[in-house]
């Protein structure tokens, strides 16, 4: 699954481009964070999901962590598909995309969205509240300190059980 959506008071906001998949009735509504996307579909990646893109159409997704799970053939139905969605930073709403992911370009602050469904709907959270639920980025995260703090204890609880070893050995 992708990067599940935290509480707004969790954690700082992403510092990179917002990603909202909403699985509608296949899984509910995932959000991610993508620190510096290259376009659309790289926004889905770096946020933690997995892409499976339709192969006769560039840039239009067949799958988001494998759903739904059939294959697309040459293109999906209208009326079962992942439409792609877009908001710059400080929009209340969502606005759908005229282009495929593969030949968007989100700024930092953006919003990606991608609703599963016939295309007449956004996904189901407005931008600026999945700005409040979205996972920081890695490197805003702080989390490489907790990562290291957790690393010393590690290496000097492995130090002491040595030095114990060493002198039961003496002894």
């Amino acid at each position: 699954m992708g990067v599940p959506a935290a509480g707004a008071g969790a954690q700082e906001v992403c510092g990179g481009v917002v990603v909202v998949v909403d699985f509608g009735e296949l899984d509910g509504l995932e959000t991610g964070c993508a620190a510096d996307p290259a376009d659309g579909l790289d926004a889905l990646a770096q946020a933690g999901f997995a892409v499976t893109e339709v192969a006769a159409i560039r840039g239009m997704v067949c799958s988001i962590d494998a759903l739904p799970a059939t294959d697309c053939g040459a293109s999906p139905p209208a009326d079962a598909y992942w439409s792609y969605w877009h908001a710059n930073a400080g929009d209340e709403e969502w606005t759908y995309s005229m282009v495929g992911g593969a030949d968007a370009t989100p700024d930092a602050g953006d919003f990606e969205g991608w609703a599963f469904g016939d295309g007449s709907a956004p996904p189901a959270v407005a931008p600026p509240d999945a700005a409040a639920d979205s996972p920081e980025t890695e490197s805003d995260s702080g989390g490489s300190s907790y990562t290291w703090v957790v690393a010393v204890a590690a290496l000097a609880v492995i130090g002491a059980l040595v030095a114990w070893r060493l002198r039961q050995r003496r002894a």
